[in-house]
């Protein structure tokens, strides 16, 4: 499915040091931003959605327990924690871990990630509507307040960086016809197709796993969880289990054009995992009708199962990617010695005429005169 590609989704790693800073004024309250250079994007490809509070939790000089939990909210242009209120200490340095959404009990939904100093933990996450994400460590010295943009080698943050990245992935679909009709320039023949998409159903994905981040030696960003298939590695969750139930993702007409078409996707966020043989399944009908030249029209349906991983080079849907799978389909059959993907001039009728050698029979006939 584009074969998709997937598309593919990507990770930068920002700085998160606040050493370089004014000199902050008494009592400054804490605060929290973006980064003036990197935007923190949602899988839609938007800023940080406003309206949706994250959690942090904080550690003076690594070792105390600052923040436990907090929640972070948009008031007045700036983030800032919503039920207390923290100021910088004058002294030493602040770790911060946040993680987005904000939920207030601990992980009894399984949804909400255990956090300490080194580790960020989900467990028993069962995939679903819920955009789950995870920001870089930030440490900052004590008496910063904001990070002024005096020079190139600034941050360009305001307040503590907070740089998010999906923990889940997600997966759409486009779908397309890889021709249409067809002209043969020995005869001027014109032969036309028309492909509609009568159903397209997945189902057989893992959707409940684990997943533990490990603080890398950079002391922002984590290790993840990584999964070896062969010589490759994969970041995807672990102790899968369950599965789909089957989702249909057209279940009207759609008559395709040789321009890839949106359908629906696959229900909001799926558990990073590695594509297994038959494991996951597309389920695909569809009504082909061909016009010949000469006038007739002949009718047939499509109706099949098809291995997500025969179709694609993908072996896995990873952490933090947008997978998308641009599905082309070619409404007559394919030579597989000779697959043109474009046109349909690897099977065009073609004879192979011979003459059966005669066969000599000889017989005597007797004529009375």
């Amino acid at each position: 499915m584009k074969k998709y590609l997937i598309l593919a989704a990507c990770a930068l790693v920002a700085s998160v040091a606040c050493t370089k800073s004014e000199t902050a004024e008494p009592q400054r309250e804490i605060a929290f931003q973006v980064s003036k250079g990197l935007a923190q994007t949602k899988a839609d490809g938007s800023v940080y959605d406003t309206a949706v509070p994250f959690g942090t939790y904080a550690w003076f000089n690594n070792t105390d327990d600052f923040m436990v939990n907090e929640k972070v909210g948009y008031t007045a242009s700036v983030w800032k924690t919503v039920d207390h209120t923290f100021y910088w200490p004058k002294t030493g340095s602040i770790s911060f871990i946040s993680y987005s959404p904000f939920a207030g009990t601990s992980n009894t939904a399984g949804s909400v990630p255990t956090v300490a100093k080194n580790k960020i933990t989900y467990t028993g996450v069962t995939a679903g509507s819920t955009d789950l994400m995870y920001a870089d460590r930030a440490t900052c010295a004590a008496n910063v307040n904001q990070v002024t943009d005096s020079d190139s080698a600034d941050s360009g943050f305001s307040g503590v960086p907070t740089i998010f990245r999906h923990a889940l992935a997600k997966v759409s679909f486009k779908v397309m016809a890889n021709f249409l009709e067809w002209d043969d320039a020995s005869n001027s023949s014109h032969t036309v197709w028309e492909v509609t998409l009568k159903n397209f159903k997945i189902s057989g994905f893992k959707n409940t796993g684990n997943c533990e981040l490990n603080l890398n030696a950079d002391g922002k960003s984590w290790d993840k969880p990584v999964t070896a298939v062969g010589s490759d590695n994969y970041y995807v969750w672990t102790n899968l289990s369950g599965a789909t139930a089957e989702q249909e993702l057209v279940a009207s007409d759609l008559v395709l054009t040789t321009t890839p078409q949106d359908i629906a996707p696959a229900d909001g966020f799926v558990i990073p995992q590695i594509l297994e043989d038959n494991a996951q399944i597309v389920h695909i009908t569809a009504h082909i009708k061909t016009t010949l030249s000469n006038g007739k029209v002949i009718e047939e349906d499509f109706d099949k199962d098809i291995d997500i991983k025969g179709i694609s080079s993908l072996k896995a849907w990873q952490m933090n990617q947008n997978i998308v799978y641009t599905i082309k389909f070619k409404p007559t059959s394919s030579d597989v010695d000779n697959p043109h993907n474009d046109d349909p001039e690897d099977v065009i009728i073609t004879f192979d005429p011979a003459v059966a050698d005669w066969e000599t029979v000889n017989t005597t006939a007797t004529i009375q005169i």
